[in-house]
């Protein structure tokens, strides 16, 4: 599930802009809007995660990044859980035998208490072997 953020972090200096960030489901740069205009600038590896620690941000919706964004069509193959948590809600997906989650834990430590808890359910396990021809699903 992709998302819109903006920057809201008050910086100590003057040279540090606020962008807007469009992420996918893993919380991976997809584009960004520069000081949050109208110039959007498209990442060209596609792997570089945002670093939400000492920073602050809010749901967005900006229309260059929304433009962007893919009509998201179930992938076939893909498990999608929610999950509560206190008050919040958070989605847990698993594709190709790996885990994801819209939480802040798993965006910083990869592992989160909510995938242990849908993997409990599921009696699967959270990690696999290195040699996946290894595991026998029943």
């Amino acid at each position: 599930m992709s998302e819109i953020l903006k920057e809201t972090t008050v910086w100590n200096c003057d040279f540090q802009a606020n962008h807007t960030y469009l992420l996918d489901n893993k919380g991976k740069i997809i584009a960004h809007a520069v000081n949050g205009g109208d110039t959007i600038m498209i990442s060209k590896s596609g792997n570089i995660k945002l670093d939400k620690r000492y920073r602050t941000f809010v749901r967005s919706n900006h229309s260059g990044l929304a433009k962007l964004l893919k009509t998201e069509k179930p992938q076939i193959g893909v498990r999608v859980f929610l999950v509560k948590s206190k008050e919040k809600q958070y989605t847990v997906e698993l594709s190709d035998y790996a885990y994801s989650c819209t939480c802040t834990g798993y965006n910083f430590r990869g592992k989160c208490k909510h995938i242990d808890a849908v993997a409990k359910k599921q009696h699967f396990p959270t990690m696999l072997p290195k040699n996946n021809n290894a595991l026998a699903l029943s």
